[in-house]
């Protein structure tokens, strides 16, 4: 009799199968389970298929049931802790829990008002102070940095500028206006020439009385 042996490794026994895990996970998604929730003195109860279960149509029972406008729902898990439900996640693993008992049946609590933990202040948020105003440019002072003044304001520029024009200003005026002008210069040379002959005189006999008075001082010597 001719015996072969062969160096293949078993992975797993054969004809055991295949691996049962998958198999148990399409069985949870369509396993059904019974919801109960209580709340304000009363239980609603409902069959639903495990893999239907939502957040939000939990949310949707208890708005049309219980008319509560704020709450949070609760359930006891296998260390017979109260866990809070607050997303899909959250429930998925309540919903596990409960297929794992016969008959399935997931006991949820109803608690009105915010959770502990959205009910729990924030810490209050710190502004930055406002940034200081920016002081304006300090006005140029004196010195030798001094920007310097533009010719305009020069009072020789000023008045040289003004004798230029003036001719062209008197020629563009009326008539009779540029009469009245034209007399008005006659009288101001008339009267600067008065005086400037009174002055004069007025230093002549000035210098006049500084001399006689010179003579006599010498004089009484």
């Amino acid at each position: 009799e001719l015996q072969v042996q062969t160096d293949r490794p078993l992975s797993k026994k054969e004809g055991s199968g295949p691996d049962p895990a998958p198999e148990q996970e399409s069985q949870n998604k369509m396993a059904t389970v019974i919801v109960k929730i209580s709340g304000n003195n009363q239980t609603r109860r409902w069959t639903s298929r495990a893999d239907h279960l939502t957040f939000a149509s939990i949310q949707k029972r208890v708005a049309d049931n219980f008319q509560t406008p704020k709450f949070y729902l609760t359930y006891k898990d296998d260390e017979d802790d109260d866990i809070n439900v607050s997303t899909d996640e959250e429930l998925q693993e309540a919903v596990s829990l409960a297929l794992k008992t016969e008959p399935a049946v997931l006991r949820l609590k109803l608690v009105e008002g915010l959770s502990p933990a959205a009910a729990r202040p924030s810490p209050p948020t710190t502004s930055p102070p406002p940034a200081a105003p920016s002081a304006p440019d300090a006005a140029p002072q004196g010195g030798a940095n001094a920007p310097p003044a533009p010719a305009e304001l020069n009072p020789h520029v000023f008045f040289q500028n003004l004798a230029d024009a003036l001719p062209q200003v008197m020629s563009a005026l009326p008539p009779p206006l540029q009469s009245i002008l034209s007399q008005m210069e006659l009288d101001t040379a008339a009267s600067a020439a008065a005086n400037a002959a009174a002055n004069a005189a007025s230093r002549g006999a000035s210098s006049a009385s500084g001399a006689a008075a010179t003579g006599l001082g010498a004089a009484a010597h």
